[in-house]
């Protein structure tokens, strides 16, 4: 039988991202993300908890906030506890991956953050207004370094 779990939502941040640590010393990131579900005349609005672990984790607790936009790629995660009172509790959360900053609308769109275990750097949105081809100044002596 064939297994598998993956999830890829785009939204905004419900909360400021908490960053808190296991007993080990490793470090955790928990927030909410909005993710907006459009029909043919309503809108409605579905609310996931993420976590993100180790340096994804501390990177998005340093970079973002409340109502920054994100798209996250992960996992879902099935959790089942006792609650103080005695019932049991059961939870889906995403764990996360992989996220990628996004820019907020009228920011100049774009990708600010990074895939591959999501070590982006920046704020997101805010690129440089690139030249086009003939502006570049190409020096082929440059290219008698490449190996191949």
């Amino acid at each position: 039988m064939v297994s598998f779990n993956k999830v890829i939502i785009a939204g905004n941040l419900t909360r400021d991202p908490e960053l808190r640590f296991t007993n080990g010393g490793v470090p955790v990131c928990s927030f909410g993300m909005a993710v907006n579900r459009v029909r043919s005349k309503t809108e409605e609005v579905d609310f996931f908890d993420v976590s993100a672990w180790r340096e994804l984790g501390e990177t998005i607790a340093n970079y973002k906030k409340k109502g920054d936009p994100i798209l996250v790629e992960g996992r879902l995660q099935f959790r089942s506890w006792e609650a103080q009172d005695g019932s049991k509790r059961n939870k889906v959360d995403v764990v996360a991956d992989n996220v990628q900053f996004l820019g907020r609308a009228g920011e100049g769109g774009g990708d600010g953050g990074q895939g591959g275990g999501g070590q982006g750097g920046g704020q997101g949105g805010q690129r440089k207004q690139q030249g086009s081809r003939d502006d570049v100044d190409i020096n082929e002596e440059d290219f008698d370094d490449i190996p191949f």
